[in-house]
C-alpha cells in the first residue's frame, strides 16, 4: 500500500462506523477508506466546477489575450498558457501536483458544441 496515517475520530463516529461495517460485512478501515475517497472525489468535482466557471467568466478577456492558446486556470486565475497543450500540461502538473487545474483552449465559443448524428431505422 502506501504511507499510512492515523486519524482520531469521535467516539460517536467510531460507533457508527463499526455498526455500518458489520452490516456491510466490511472492515472499519475499508469503510473509512471508501468514505474518504468519495469525499475527495466530490471535493475535486466541486473545485473543477469552480475553475470552469472562472474560465467562463474570464472568457471575453481570454479571447483578447490568448485566442487559440491553451490556458491553465487554478484558483480562479490564469496561471500559465501555451500553444502546445502537452507542454502546458507537463508544466502545470509539475507546478501544481495533485491540485485541480482546468486546461482549455481559448476558442471564440465558450462551450464546445458537438453534434452526434445517429442513424434512424425505419420499419416497413
Amino acid at each position: 500500500m502506501g504511507q499510512e496515517t492515523t486519524l482520531s475520530i469521535s467516539h460517536k463516529t467510531q460507533v457508527q462506523l463499526k455498526k455500518l461495517a458489520e452490516v456491510r460485512g466490511e472492515t472499519v478501515e475499508a469503510l473509512a477508506e471508501t468514505a474518504i475517497r468519495e469525499y475527495l472525489r466530490q471535493d475535486t468535482r466541486q473545485r473543477l466546477s469552480q475553475e470552469i466557471e472562472a474560465y467562463r467568466s474570464m472568457h471575453p478577456d481570454l479571447l483578447r489575450q490568448y485566442l487559440d492558446e491553451h490556458v491553465a486556470v487554478h484558483q480562479g486565475k490564469v496561471v500559465d498558457h501555451d500553444l502546445d497543450q502537452s507542454a502546458l500540461y507537463l508544466r502545470v502538473r509539475k507546478r501544481y501536483p495533485h491540485e485541480v487545474v482546468w486546461i482549455r483552449q481559448v476558442r471564440p465559443e465558450v462551450e464546445r458544441t458537438f453534434t452526434i448524428r445517429s442513424p434512424r431505422f425505419e420499419r416497413d
